[in-house]
């Protein structure tokens, strides 16, 4: 269910107006009286909650309301699921969910501020924010409804935060923005679709985030850096990634959607990697890698697109042999 601090319920959308928003047919039956009144992943659904299903649905949940396609559509009904079928069930999804959450808005009222913390001015504090004790919010920098801020931590100058916790002694950069929307478009033949997110950013203890990044709230999960991860200026993590505690980032690192990332990693300046890989523990990537296949723990990868660090620097040696460039001319020529 989308967290209350950040979400508030628009109203039930009935089977009929699902089905004029998203284009999907409900076919046979689907029972009167019956609406959907929550949003939810098919891994986690109850009864009344609305999702989609683009493969096979382990478990299916009793009266879950699923956009899915006509060759999945049965399997759903004989479990009790209510079906909605589509060419598109995403694009279905997208067009209908948002009617039944929406954002709560800022909105200048009480917030729990404590009396230690330090408030600059021009900063705004939505009502129902809450402020920890020797935090610091810098002028201009924006907190919004639900936010929690923790003890001693500092939200530079014109940081903005939605959506999202802040671990204790955490410290924001200046214009870094935390807890927007993640980049999610359904491509239809003649439209492209927003997918709306349900989800936060969740940000540990000990952690700092320099200048001008980007972290997505999750889809209907949480976006996730753990402890003591120190990620550097103009960095994007996408939603629903999850980064392990102690991890380092550099400049311009851009991490893809639902990636996961170990404990302790070392990532150079300019790193990137797909989306829906898995990356373990104590792994390091040299500059300008680009990863798209998991990598367990403990490896060195370099290279586009990534592979160990050993194949990759043989590569470059080969290919110095091969043009003719030795490496003190190799580094006279890039001078």
């Amino acid at each position: 269910m989308a967290d209350p601090r950040f979400y508030e319920s628009a109203r039930p959308l009935s089977i009929r107006e699902l089905e004029t928003l998203s284009g999907a047919s409900f076919e046979g039956l689907a029972p009167d009286g019956v609406s959907a009144t929550g949003v939810a992943p098919v891994e986690a659904m109850r009864a009344g909650h609305l999702s989609y299903a683009e493969r096979k649905v382990i478990n299916p949940v009793a009266g879950a309301i699923i956009f899915t396609k006509s060759e999945l559509a049965e399997d759903l009904r004989a479990a009790g699921a209510i079906v909605g079928v589509t060419v598109n069930p995403r694009a279905a999804f997208a067009r209908s969910a948002g009617a039944i959450y929406r954002l709560k808005e800022l909105t200048a009222g009480e917030a729990d501020i404590h009396s230690t913390a330090r408030i600059l001015p021009g900063a705004f504090i939505s009502a129902g924010a809450k402020v920890g004790a020797h935090a610091v919010i810098e002028p201009n920098a924006v907190i919004g409804p639900g936010v929690e801020v923790g003890e001693a931590a500092i939200i530079r100058a014109n940081a903005v935060i939605s959506c999202a916790t802040i671990g204790d002694r955490t410290e924001i950069g200046s214009c870094t923005v935390i807890g927007k929307s993640g980049f999610a478009v359904v491509l239809g033949a003649d439209q492209r679709i927003k997918v709306p997110h349900f989800g936060r950013a969740i940000i540990g203890s000990d952690v700092s985030i320099g200048a001008s990044c980007s972290i997505d709230r999750g889809l209907f999960d949480d976006t996730s850096i753990g402890d003591n991860c120190q990620i550097d200026n103009f960095c994007q993590i996408a939603h629903n990634v999850q980064i392990g505690s102690g991890t380092v980032m550099a400049a311009f690192a851009g991490i893809s959607g639902s990636t996961k990332i170990g404990r302790n990693c070392l990532f150079a300046g300019r790193c990137a990697t797909t989306d829906n890989i898995t990356i373990g523990d104590d792994v390091i990537l040299l500059a300008d890698t680009a990863a798209m296949y998991d990598i367990p723990d403990g490896e060195r990868w370099g290279g586009s697109p990534a592979m160990p660090a050993r194949n990759f620097l043989k590569q470059l040696t080969q290919l110095r042999k091969l043009s003719g460039i030795k490496g003190a001319q190799g580094k006279k020529a890039r001078r």
